[in-house]
């Protein structure tokens, strides 16, 4: 394949999306292959609006043309497997051999040339890039809240109260119900113990809104979030009034048992990240009718979305970063992998 692809006019188009080999393409390329990558994301949606899979580029077309002037075109449904190519599975493939001058190879040169222009040949200085960019796509995180308190592995099976002064906070705890993972870094020893936790309340305080007025809380274990600083959990206790005149909000989380069978790991700083485009830049989206739009989208507006370079700066790993930093997020998201 790398000495037909380096031929003049030869080329090789493949979706970026999962299970896609970025380092095989690019053992390709550096034998003098041209290929190109094909890097545009529209998901649709399914009646009852769950998101489907957004791979695009499906095709599977060989275009083979002889030095006789003779083209044979396969046309197939079926992977590129060995098990599909030998005959294990159950495929089916058309295999056309017309001369040069036909129309039918007339128009798939120009479809395939069309499928080149709406892909990007392939970089193998963004080899990371491109790496970054599928796992951006497959890699599932979890919303954590994240503070410190004394005695961090003995917290299974306890609810806490969480006070805040930024009402932005509970944007971004979210619904009540909701699950997530509670974080809490020790006090003397600094590591750091995870809880599965929903949250069981969450609201407004009269510092935020008057018609609040009325709240009160019975001594338990609480946290008190000053602006955007680090929280740190106290003993069970009374809530001191200071905190309620000038919290803005609480949430109540629900521990469940100590998770010791998982790490949540940072997020890595991004390369790649998938950013929408005008839906008019998309030559997929222009060619479908208002009812093809509608049937796939099911009245949403499609968005397109392309991978862009962008880096980000590091965030605060340790427990003495977080005490030190001025703004640290409330809920951050975390991979969770499981423990070795």
């Amino acid at each position: 394949m790398p000495r037909v692809l380096r031929s003049d006019g030869a080329f090789l188009c493949v979706d970026l999306h999962p299970p896609t080999e970025i380092d095989a393409l690019a053992a390709l390329v550096r034998k003098g292959a041209h290929v190109y990558l094909y890097c545009e994301d529209i998901p649709t949606f399914t009646d009852s609006g769950r998101k489907k899979p957004p791979y695009l580029l499906h095709t599977k077309v060989l275009f083979f043309w002889s030095t006789d002037r003779m083209v044979e075109l396969w046309i197939g449904s079926h992977n590129w497997t060995n098990r599909a190519i030998v005959g294990l599975n159950i495929e089916a493939s058309i295999v056309i051999r017309a001369r040069d001058s036909s129309m039918v190879c007339a128009d798939a040169a120009q479809y395939l040339e069309k499928v080149r222009q709406n892909s990007q040949e392939f970089d193998l200085s963004k080899i990371e890039f491109y790496k970054q960019a599928q796992r951006n796509m497959a890699q599932r995180t979890m919303p954590v809240i994240e503070l410190e308190g004394i005695g961090a592995s003995q917290l299974a099976n306890i609810a806490f109260a969480l006070f805040g002064t930024e009402v932005d906070d509970l944007n971004d705890l979210g619904t009540v119900r909701r699950d997530v993972y509670v974080s809490v870094f020790d006090s003397d020893s600094e590591e750091e113990y995870l809880y599965p936790a929903t949250i069981v309340h969450s609201g407004l305080l009269p510092a935020s809104d008057r018609s609040a007025g009325g709240i009160s809380f019975s001594p338990r274990r609480y946290a008190f979030r000053r602006g955007r600083r680090f929280p740190v959990l106290q003993p069970e206790g009374e809530v001191g009034r200071d905190i309620l005149a000038s919290a803005e909000y609480f949430a109540t989380l629900s521990l469940h048992g100590l998770d010791t069978s998982v790490t949540a790991e940072p997020v890595p700083p991004r390369t790649a990240v998938w950013a929408d485009v005008d839906p008019g830049q998309s030559s997929v989206l222009t060619r479908l009718d208002g009812s093809a739009r509608d049937l796939l989208f099911r009245g949403r507006e499609p968005q397109p979305r392309r991978p862009r370079f962008e880096q980000e700066p590091l965030g605060a790993f340790t427990l003495s970063d977080r005490r030190q930093a001025a703004e640290s997020p409330l809920v951050s998201r975390r991979i969770l992998r499981p423990k070795r």
